[in-house]
């Protein structure tokens, strides 16, 4: 255990840069593919895949920005700023740390949204441009309703300030000074926000699990696919349940162990940190994802990682065919 209040911080000022650039050149590398290499079968889905991946690189941008750390008193909250925007100045920081809390909320209902598409697909055989375009707009409406209530709320950053130096004695806050927070956790503006969370921290992933799982027993007992269609879609859709569980374990630990400190005062020096890092590293890992379960980004990935594998691949598979003629 760590007797130092900091002794975190030289680890994440190390891996804040690393996944920044790693998690964006990532993304990049997946738009591409998601622009060049989508076959027309998925024309629709393109839209919820473009969303998500903007959506993933606003996160990772806000989080390295901001590189904070969520500090708990008994009435009030501090957050500690360590990355670029505090050089511009406080007030930016805590603009920022909303917009990273607004962003989160997105990330798991652009994935939400992508498992209902193929929800409807299947029980609808198609998804309207309309019904796509209303749902990648309902999905924003509570992420803005988070971004907008912090706004109505009275910031006192220095009341924040001589609190929390009050009840941390022990914590070395001078790194951070001035900080931002939540001056009363206690306003309707606070808890209005924290039950937003809790609906995007507990609900989200549970409610993508279930309708996954409905998912898949349609396309089991599908009657008009044939039985390699029915295999690229439960390809996919199970690359959807890995979406799906990304927020489960990141987001619900990281929000439970938060809810935890702020009702019980505890100090939980860990999990100060790990509640931005665990709300963002979807964004460095679900590149990966998507990579592997959406077979033309990994076929393309595979043909430039080797491409003399895939060239005899390839001509096997022709020779193979040809034979049949």
């Amino acid at each position: 255990m760590c007797s130092n209040s900091n002794c975190y911080v030289p680890f994440f000022s190390y891996y804040w840069p690393f996944c920044g650039i790693s998690a964006i050149t990532f993304q990049l590398i997946l738009l591409y593919l998601i622009y060049y290499r989508s076959p027309a079968t998925l024309d629709n889905l393109k839209c919820f895949l473009y969303n998500t991946s903007f959506i993933q690189i606003i996160l990772v941008a806000t989080a390295v920005t901001s590189q904070h750390r969520l500090l708990s008193n008994t009435n009030s909250a501090a957050v500690l700023t360590i990355g670029p925007c505090s050089y511009i100045s406080p007030r930016m920081c805590f603009i920022n740390y909303h917009i990273f809390m607004a962003t989160s909320m997105a990330a798991g209902s652009a994935i939400a949204i992508t498992v209902l598409f193929r929800f409807l697909v299947l029980v609808q055989n198609q998804v309207t441009a309309h019904q796509t375009y209303f749902m990648v707009f309902a999905s924003y409406i509570a992420p803005l309703a988070l971004l907008i209530i912090p706004f109505t709320d009275t910031w006192d950053f220095e009341a924040v300030q001589k609190v929390t130096s009050i009840e941390h004695p022990t914590y070395n806050l001078s790194i951070y000074t001035p900080f931002t927070g939540f001056y009363n956790i206690g306003s309707p503006q606070f808890l209005s926000a924290t039950f937003l969370l809790s609906i995007g921290a507990y609900g989200i992933p549970l409610g993508c699990l279930l309708l996954t799982r409905k998912v898949l027993v349609l396309i089991r007992f599908h009657s008009h696919m044939s039985d390699r269609t029915k295999k690229q879609a439960q390809t996919l859709i199970h690359g959807l349940i890995v979406q799906s569980m990304l927020p489960f374990f990141c987001y619900i630990p990281s929000f439970t162990g938060y809810v935890f400190s702020q009702s019980t005062g505890r100090e939980l020096l860990l999990c100060e940190h790990l509640i931005l890092a665990s709300s963002a590293f979807p964004g460095l890992v679900d590149p990966f994802i998507s990579c592997y379960f959406i077979v033309p980004y990994r076929q393309a990935v595979l043909e430039f990682v080797l491409p003399k594998r895939q060239s005899r691949i390839t001509t096997v598979i022709s020779n193979s065919t040809s034979g049949y003629n």
